[in-house]
């Protein structure tokens, strides 16, 4: 895999290749970002890229250096991950003594640290004492997806690269490319929040589950009939439960935005949800175009405040409580 093949964060692509041709990559990188997003597949690009035997801003795949880091098995790249969801000391220690070893096989030696807010303190101080005063030819790739836990002394001795989700019509380009359905493959990018790995490993079937009980949500919240079990359901949400009603609100503004197309009797072939069209007309007595607008505003406010980390809790009580 070269950059070309890597979906989404343009930009950050485009710093990295000029940084290459430049020959000024830093030699402590901090790759943050939400899950799914291709961190980890760009840090090992990069590895890739200043190895490649043919290459001076990419990788050509071909040569023995691309083909043996694409395997897991070029010696000087090394790629560390928490054991028994922790990285310790010890693992940092090895990183350390490797680090001022001279590349074996390469041109310069990668270590890329995946899920680096999982590092203990013992870790993160050894650590801290090779990003000061890195060997030129030795590079550190940190990966997280939980910058706010990283230590400040840590952070500030790299070099930061922001990843952002993989927009929705990219994922649907790419599963379309794997040989899903069209309409699948709009359904599917509409519940990952940008996260590819996500859109690729989910079940069309738990897709199909997930759906039916947002509609099932939808009917209830434009009734009035469950919105305190809304509000207790993800108020206080963190985490995991913070994606879920994420995936549920941007389930929820796809059905509105259909409801309004085909009462304002718009091009059918536009709706998000094509296969609920029959759902919408057996529903249309409750589902008014008022109705409809005002929870579509709703949603997509929500949505927008839970990107800007606003707090949960007062947002969904001032939304939703008012019904």
């Amino acid at each position: 895999m070269a950059f070309k093949d890597i979906l989404g964060n343009e930009r950050q692509k485009k710093i990295l290749k000029r940084a290459l041709q430049k020959e000024r990559i830093p030699n402590s990188l901090l790759f943050c970002g939400p899950e799914g997003v291709g961190k980890r597949t760009l840090a090992l690009v990069l590895a890739k890229a200043m190895n490649c035997e043919t290459k001076a801003d990419d990788a050509c795949e071909a040569c023995s250096s691309c083909r043996a880091i694409s395997r897991g098995n070029f010696p000087d790249v090394m790629v560390i991950s928490p054991e028994n969801k922790m990285i310790r000391i010890d693992q940092m220690r090895i990183l350390k003594q490797t680090a001022y070893l001279r590349p074996m096989a390469g041109k310069k030696r990668f270590f890329i640290v995946t899920e680096t807010d999982k590092m203990n303190d013992e870790a993160a101080n050894s650590l801290l004492k090779i990003l000061e005063e890195p060997p030129s030819f030795s590079h550190i790739i940190l990966i997280t997806s939980n910058p706010e836990m990283i230590k400040p002394t840590i952070k500030s001795r790299c070099q930061t690269l922001s990843f952002q989700p993989i927009s929705k019509e990219d994922i649907e380009k790419m599963l379309v490319e794997r040989g899903f359905g069209k309409e699948r493959a709009k359904i599917v990018s509409l519940l990952v929040g940008g996260n590819l790995k996500k859109a690729l490993n989910m079940e069309w079937e738990e897709v199909q589950s997930r759906r039916a009980r947002a509609w099932e949500m939808l009917l209830s919240l434009y009734g009035k009939k469950k919105v305190a079990d809304f509000l207790r359901s993800y108020s206080f949400s963190r985490g995991q439960i913070k994606e879920e009603l994420e995936e549920l609100l941007e389930l929820l503004s796809s059905f509105c935005r259909d409801l309004i197309l085909i009462q304002e009797k718009g091009d059918l072939r536009l709706l998000m949800n094509p296969d609920y069209k029959q759902r919408y007309v057996k529903a249309s007595d409750l589902l008014t175009l008022q109705k409809s607008m005002d929870w579509l505003g709703k949603m997509d406010y929500a949505l927008y405040a839970l990107q800007k980390n606003l707090n949960v809790n007062l947002l969904l009580t001032s939304l939703f409580s008012e019904g």
